[in-house]
């Protein structure tokens, strides 16, 4: 099978299309997150943030039940009884959370945390009904169908928020949303699914188990992976209040949206196709350095531009009001961009049916992270020290994790590094060349200076990478090319 797969084209396809897909509904919940920067306070962000740190933690698509029915071969009684299971685990997760939302309210000491959290427990249940048909669409590449999910995700969850904010409901106005958009998803999920498949009553304990063994080690790695991206949010919630928490939150809207989103949707490609060519080494190593090349050719440019025009972005879209987002959001921008180098390696380990080395990273880099961002609340109260904080312990421990994926490939480390040498230094001359532009319109209005920042970033980045990596640019449009007109 894996001779059969050319694993370039389905990956370019696939994340094309998943991007256009999850940026239809992202691009729509932008835009209302910029109108509701202007009707909301930074204090509403902040309440709201809370309920959805809390409830992250915990969103774990069925206790991993969805990523073991990618992995395991397709069939009927094992997807009734993964629906089943999906159903049980998010009514068991809702009670729990409602229980627990008391203590969240002592650890964020406000008590406004506490109704917040219970009402978007329920997102739980919900999203348990879409276990199985969003499984069945990656276990069948059918990336393209996504495009309906989430385009109702965004669109709903950005006009109720709206709606409700016009009217003064604060901080539920993004709860309610929130919930009104995940809604929608389910059903549109149950409304694209690629299969004849409907839940029967009925449930298999010989399937469940493994589906319980491989999926609660993707869960346990999930849970560590939401407490390292929230460790953050966790202790300046604690130690900072909610105003700190609304302003750190929303410069993460701009890079999450650009650069993590990006790689969240690109691991969700590369899961079911490095699983389909898991035992074929040699495509598995030339697809993990390929699409990394992929990858880091997009981020690069995204993450440094962003650092370099942070000032004039935040005051554009969002307003005067949210200025100190500004400072916290370069290093945001390279946090993120760290984190699409590593990500493809996540994949490799899943795919190689080794979910247990995220397990030990994540821990081994929770150890290393936690105290660091508490120091960095603690004694600096800056929101923008923390965002460096996590820039310097990505670098560190994320270069460990992408040696470890190189050796289940058998690909020497030196490759990797000739793999990121032309973007490194594509992005350099790139943030040489808007630093410089940037200067000589210092004094001009920030809409100008975001103009000129991201017209010389595209021009400078594009010719130096037409210029070093010529022929892979060539390459993967040929692959586009070729991806759609054989589908």
């Amino acid at each position: 099978m894996s001779q059969q797969i050319d694993l370039a084209k389905s990956t370019i396809y696939g994340t094309l299309w998943a991007y256009i897909s999850r940026y239809s509904g992202k691009f729509l919940n932008f835009i209302s997150i910029v109108i509701l920067a202007r009707l909301l306070a930074q204090e509403d962000f902040g309440v709201a943030g809370y309920a959805l740190v809390a409830i992250g933690f915990l969103d774990i698509n069925g206790l991993g039940v969805g990523s073991a029915l990618v992995y395991y071969d397709e069939d009927h009684r094992r997807s009734n009884t993964g629906f089943w299971l999906a159903i049980a685990i998010g009514l068991v997760l809702f009670v729990v959370m409602w229980l627990a939302a008391p203590l969240a309210g002592l650890f964020f000491q406000d008590e406004r945390s506490v109704p917040v959290i219970q009402a978007l427990a329920l997102t739980f249940p919900l999203t348990s009904l879409s276990v199985v048909p969003e499984a069945l669409l990656f276990k069948n590449l059918a990336f393209s169908r996504r495009f309906v999910p989430d385009f109702f995700r965004g669109v709903s969850k950005g006009v109720v928020s709206i709606g409700l904010a016009w009217w003064g409901f604060g901080a539920w106005s993004l709860i309610i949303g929130q919930l009104a958009g995940t809604a929608m998803a389910v059903v549109a999920f149950w409304l694209v699914m690629p299969s004849n498949w409907r839940p029967a009553l009925e449930f298999d304990r010989r399937m469940a188990r493994p589906l319980l063994t491989y999926g609660s080690n993707i869960a346990l790695v999930f849970v560590l992976g939401m407490l390292l991206l929230n460790i953050d949010y966790l202790l300046i919630g604690r130690y900072l209040g909610a105003v700190a928490l609304g302003v750190y939150m929303l410069a993460f809207r701009i890079p999450e949206l650009l650069i993590k989103q990006f790689y969240d949707l690109l691991g969700n490609v590369l899961f079911p196709i490095y699983t389909r060519v898991r035992d074929d080494i040699v495509t598995l190593r030339r697809g993990f350095l390929t699409t990394m090349g992929y990858i880091t050719m997009a981020t690069v440019p995204m993450g440094l531009g962003l650092a370099l025009v942070a000032k004039p972005l935040i005051i554009t879209v969002f307003g005067e009001k949210w200025i100190e987002a500004a400072t916290v959001v370069p290093a945001i921008a390279i946090y993120t961009t760290l984190r699409s180098i590593y990500f493809n390696s996540g994949s490799i380990y899943k795919a190689q049916g080794r979910p247990d080395l995220l397990t030990k990273l994540h821990l081994f880099q929770l150890v290393i992270l936690a105290p660091a961002v508490w120091a960095a609340v603690v004694f600096t109260g800056s929101i923008a020290a923390v965002g460096w904080t996590l820039v310097v312990v990505e670098l560190v421990i994320g270069a460990g994790r992408l040696l470890l994926a190189a050796q289940l490939v058998n690909a020497p480390y030196r490759t990797i590094l000739l793999t990121l040498r032309p973007m490194a230094i594509s992005g350099l001359f790139m943030a040489a060349m808007v630093a410089a532009g940037l200067q000589l319109v210092s004094r001009a209005p920030d809409l100008v200076q975001l103009v000129v920042g991201i017209s010389v970033g595209v021009l400078a980045y594009s010719a130096a990478i037409w210029w070093l990596q010529r022929e892979v640019v060539l390459v993967a449009g040929h692959k586009l090319r070729a991806a759609f007109s054989r589908r």
